[in-house]
């Protein structure tokens, strides 16, 4: 596969619709395999060739909790590029356009970071790549706060942040030179749709 986006989906709305989703998840043993994502156009009855949507990709985690209030379908995807966003809008579609989708999309390779949250689901300002010494093996978290990114950095290497701005700082870490090819990190601050 080419570059890899990992998308974390929060699907709520019409309970009837969510639990179609998550039964037809079920159905497919998510949890104990992946779902291809064109087998799940399929189940739906998408054509996505004819539609151009992208399918490349599968769904590898997901949970299912309800109350008497509401549902909420949480699943994580890994797909080519970018989030595979169009099918589950189709999928919404095929449902009665019951389901409220929100996501977050991280692909370092790409640097594509971006939030569609219609829940406040996901508040987080930023996501850190890193690797190499001083920092953990190779990760990509997402912080609360782009100040919070900042003083993980300043706490790893030793150097304050010395009177820069905020945006002064993130630039001065994703340009820094640790003298090894193989070590980074990198602040990518979320685009909000």
């Amino acid at each position: 596969m080419a570059n890899q986006a990992t998308t974390t989906y929060k699907v709520t709305g019409e309970r009837e619709a969510v639990k179609n989703l998550w039964t037809t998840l079920e159905q497919m043993k998510v949890n104990c395999k992946h779902i291809w994502l064109d087998e799940l156009a399929k189940h739906y009855g998408i054509d996505y060739e004819a539609k151009h949507i992208s399918v490349r990709g599968h769904i590898y985690w997901a949970e299912f909790e309800e109350n008497e209030d509401t549902c909420l379908l949480s699943f994580e995807t890994e797909t080519a590029w970018d989030a595979c966003n169009d099918l589950f809008e189709e999928i919404n579609k095929v449902l009665g356009d019951g389901l409220s989708i929100s996501y977050r999309v991280c692909e370092c390779g790409c640097e594509v970071y971006y939030v569609h949250d219609e829940g406040n689901y996901f508040p987080e300002e930023c996501c850190v790549s890193a690797y190499g010494a001083p920092f953990d093996e190779a990760s990509d978290d997402v912080y609360a706060t782009i100040e919070d990114a900042i003083r993980e950095w300043v706490t790893k290497t030793g150097i304050e942040q010395e009177g820069r701005t905020q945006e002064q700082m993130v630039d001065y870490i994703n340009e820094f030179d640790y003298g090894n090819d193989e070590t980074y990190f990198y602040i990518r601050p979320f685009t909000f749709e």
